[in-house]
């Protein structure tokens, strides 16, 4: 029975082993799960933090963003007016301007040129005072249609001319007082 009584010893050493083995790596990995746990909470307590920080970022930059579209819609809402001014003034230049006859001034040509046409200088009449023969002006010298064709755009170069200043004030709203235009 010495040999069954050893067998037994063997087993019961082997099984004690096992034990021991099986303790020790769940210990081990209780360890791991201690340092991966902390880990993890450490993690997550920084992502809220985070979290945090970039919700008070949104709202403050939020807010900001509101105030300076305010102060957009402030300065468009006025620039705004100010075009409305020009073009009711344009509109209403423009209605003066068609309702009076286009003069134009003729120049005697002959006179003007000296000796040309085939005169000679000895043949052309001295004017008594220069410019006195423009002094006068003319009417009917364009047609109904040329003039207004002149009239639209005299009309065209003052919308340009009103869009322009509307644009550079604008700009140099926006610039803060510094226009790089003349």
């Amino acid at each position: 029975m010495n040999a069954l009584t050893d067998l037994k010893a063997i087993v019961i050493y082997i099984l004690a082993g096992f034990v021991l083995v099986l303790g020790l790596s769940t210990w081990q990995y209780r360890s791991m799960f201690r340092a991966a746990d902390f880990a993890l909470t450490t993690q997550n307590a920084a992502i809220k933090a985070r979290n945090e920080e970039a919700k008070n970022t949104l709202l403050r930059l939020t807010v900001e963003r509101d105030a300076l579209q305010l102060l957009l819609n402030t300065r468009a809402a006025a620039q705004r007016k100010t075009d409305e001014k020009a073009v009711a003034q344009i509109d209403a230049d423009d209605k003066l301007q068609r309702a009076a006859p286009v003069r134009v001034r003729v120049h005697d040509c002959t006179r003007d040129a000296g000796s040309g046409g085939g005169v000679t200088s000895s043949q052309v009449a001295p004017a008594a005072q220069a410019g006195a023969g423009d002094a006068g002006s003319a009417s009917g010298v364009l047609s109904e249609a040329g003039a207004r064709r002149l009239a639209d755009a005299l009309n065209e170069i003052e919308i340009m001319s009103a869009a322009f200043a509307s644009c550079k004030a604008d700009g140099v709203g926006v610039r803060g007082g510094h226009s790089p235009l003349p």
